[in-house]
């Protein structure tokens, strides 16, 4: 399989957990606690649909520990190697 496979799958996943703990968070009391869970998760997935850059891997990582922990999915080693992989000629 390809790389970018498994980016597109690891990303559909996280997605799908931000918009369940966004959806768990908004419906009926979702307290600050679980808001502030939902934001982290939000700024993890925004942070690894970017294209990877040079100097961005320290980011990178702590973006995918923040989604596998707010999320409860963890990442086969495949898809955590792809995350955090740059792209060929990326800046």
């Amino acid at each position: 399989m390809d790389w970018k496979l498994f980016v597109t799958t690891a990303l559909a996943a996280g997605i799908g957990a931000a918009a369940g703990a966004l959806a768990l968070a908004s419906a009926g009391g979702g307290g600050i606690e679980h808001q502030a869970d939902a934001k982290m998760l939000e700024i993890g997935v925004a942070i690894l649909r970017e294209p990877a850059r040079v100097d961005d891997d320290p980011m990178r990582s702590w973006a995918v520990r923040v989604v596998e922990k707010k999320s409860g999915v963890s990442f086969t080693d495949q898809q955590r190697a792809a995350l955090l992989k740059r792209a060929a000629g990326a800046r």
